[in-house]
């Protein structure tokens, strides 16, 4: 009887869709609009490692910028991740699944928003509100499953880049990479929920700092404020993120023995302390502050100072 209340709160919670506007009701539309646009790819490999899957931003000739095509096949993917939670699947990995890397290929994470792609298709007020419903669902839901998430910093996370690092619970970067909230030098604000997510990260102070005068952080100022929790070698951060998550898998590893045979941690138990922690910052305040960031970018993207910006690139 308990697993069975277990299980139905357990997935009614993560399964609730955010309300955020009236575009909302329309989100998968606006999805299969979104797929048409642009390349790139978005791919997710549940058998990485046991316990941990991979998911990989692929776009090198844009520095991994997401396209629309990238931004719906994230969607997919945390449509995927709820099914998994909610035990739809068969598969062991699946199953096992208790932890995530975020990355993008090559040596660079994600440069934003694929600009080329704004500039032909998503440079109007009506389609950025479009994307950005999209992207904070997408966002929101993927930062309240029951799996814990590290996003893999390598190169650059610039703008919406950034953003999607704070949708992570954990962050590794490398010594050599570089963070920076762009926005305002593009005359806009986050769309993609960044901000708020960047305030329970830093607190309010320093992400006023780092949203208002777009600082450019390094992976050793990015540490010392608290926004990453690990500092890995150049192109180790795949690397150092496995060892980070490892914990989370399997019950007190010794040192030195991250490929033995080992007892696995219970997976109910390890998803539990997840939606313990999703569910205490899912309160009425936040998704005021999502609604009112999302309202905030809307009003300014695609006209007045950020038109002029976008048109430059």
């Amino acid at each position: 009887m308990t697993s069975f209340l277990f299980k139905r709160g357990f997935s009614s919670f993560f399964s609730e869709r955010f309300r955020l506007s009236p575009v909302q009701e329309n989100l998968n539309v606006i999805r299969e609009e979104l797929r048409q646009i642009g390349r790139g790819s978005v791919e997710f490999n549940s058998s990485f490692l046991q316990g941990i899957g991979l998911i990989t931003l692929h776009n090198p000739e844009r520095h991994n910028a997401l396209s629309g095509k990238m931004m719906a096949e994230l969607a997919d993917i945390v449509d995927k991740l709820e099914n998994i939670t909610k035990d739809k699947t068969n598969s062991k990995e699946e199953n096992d699944l208790v932890a995530l890397i975020l990355s993008g290929d090559g040596n660079t994470f994600c440069s934003g928003l694929d600009l080329s792609v704004a500039k032909s298709h998503i440079m109007t007020p009506e389609n950025g509100k479009k994307m950005s419903s999209l992207m904070q669902d997408a966002l929101l839901r993927f930062s309240r499953l029951p799996l814990i998430s590290i996003a893999a910093i390598e190169g650059y996370a610039l703008g919406g880049g950034a953003e999607l690092t704070t949708a992570c619970d954990h962050r590794c970067i490398s010594a050599t990479a570089k963070i920076r909230f762009v926005h305002v030098k593009m005359a806009t604000t986050p769309g993609w929920g960044g901000g708020g997510r960047l305030i329970n990260i830093i607190g309010k102070t320093k992400a006023l700092r780092v949203l208002g005068a777009s600082e450019l952080l390094t992976g050793q100022q990015a540490y010392d404020i608290g926004y990453a929790d690990i500092i890995a070698k150049n192109g180790e951060t795949i690397n150092k993120s496995k060892e980070f998550l490892d914990p989370y898998v399997y019950f007190s590893p010794k040192e030195g023995e991250l490929n033995a045979e080992r007892k696995m941690n219970s997976v109910k138990a390890v998803r539990g302390m997840k939606a313990i922690i999703a569910k205490a910052n899912d309160s009425g305040a936040q998704r005021n502050y999502v609604r009112f960031e999302h309202a905030l970018f809307c009003s300014l993207w695609g006209q007045g100072e950020n038109l002029t910006e976008l048109k430059k690139k």
